[in-house]
């Protein structure tokens, strides 16, 4: 009880305050959250990204882990969400959200920060190859699954081909291969704005949630809830175990995995009315109660 307690107010409890102060700001400044988002997936993430990727120390071998754990949990996830949702009778539309608030985590907003307190910076490298191959599963499958069949997979392909991160992956990811020098008065300022990116997601997250509203369906939100906390966390850690992965990976893969539902998917959902309502709750709710899934989480680790 002990350890539980002080990784929560450790680890948990500073993002959740900081999560807290971006909700109170935006009930008094109103402020466009759109513009703000748009910040962050064309500024700050490519910043973070590149200068974490030029120095970073993953392996080849170490990359492919992390892929192939995204696919295998991905798709046993995703098979867990059809049989739910067939279960529970739910109209196209239904299903559409339901899928995406599942299968798509806020592995930035929330994973980020708490893998930077629970861990160290090695823990985000290996956070940010998840958050592109998630980006690109999101922007393709998800588009799918929003529209039904209907999506128009030339948009699609060139949403991911508009996603700034995927160039400053492969773009960090060549000046470490070939130790291309990089000059400090350019790496640093890159560097200070990708680091910013962490309490500024904080913040935004807590402004999103404010204009959260709460009028899906409670059950239906509650068994995505427990399917995107529980059952994900189980699966991640049986596909862990399964391909033997260790230490900092094992931990960063199955921790954000684990996360809440991805704030994203709301747009999704409202681009294609696609039961918005229902994703929206699923995320207020899997926010609150990851909460504790995560305490434990890390607690096991």
């Amino acid at each position: 009880m002990d350890t539980l307690l002080a990784i929560f107010t450790r680890v948990i409890l500073p993002v959740f305050i900081t999560v807290a102060i971006g909700f109170i700001a935006q009930h008094f400044l109103r402020l466009d959250l759109k513009t703000l988002s748009r910040f962050a997936l064309y500024v700050l993430v490519p910043c973070m990204v590149f200068t974490a990727m030029a120095r970073t120390t993953i392996a080849l071998i170490e990359f492919s882990q992390i892929v192939i754990f995204y696919v295998i949990a991905s798709a046993l996830l995703y098979g867990i969400s059809e049989i739910a949702a067939r279960a529970l009778r739910l109209d196209s539309a239904a299903a559409s959200s339901f899928h995406i608030a599942i299968l798509f985590t806020n592995c930035v907003n929330v994973g980020f920060p708490i893998l930077l307190l629970a861990y160290d910076a090695s823990a985000v490298e290996r956070g940010l190859i998840y958050m592109i191959l998630m980006q690109i599963v999101l922007q393709t499958f998800g588009v799918y699954l929003a529209a039904r069949g209907n999506a128009n997979w030339r948009d699609a392909a060139r949403r991911v081909a508009q996603m700034p991160g995927m160039y400053a992956l492969a773009l960090g990811l060549a000046v470490n291969a070939f130790a291309l020098p990089i000059p400090a008065t350019l790496f640093d300022p890159l560097k200070l704005v990708g680091d910013s990116i962490l309490p500024f997601l904080l913040v935004v997250l807590g402004m999103q949630l404010a204009e959260v509203n709460l009028r899906g369906q409670w059950l239906v939100a509650s068994v995505a809830t427990f399917i995107r906390l529980v059952v994900a966390a189980i699966i991640s850690i049986g596909v862990a175990n399964v391909m033997g992965l260790q230490g900092i990976t094992r931990n960063t893969l199955i921790l954000e995995n684990s996360m809440p539902t991805a704030i994203f998917g709301v747009a999704l959902a409202q681009e294609f009315d696609a039961a918005p309502d229902l994703i929206t709750t699923v995320i207020f709710i899997s926010t609150l109660a990851s909460m504790f899934t995560l305490t434990v989480l890390i607690a096991m680790a």
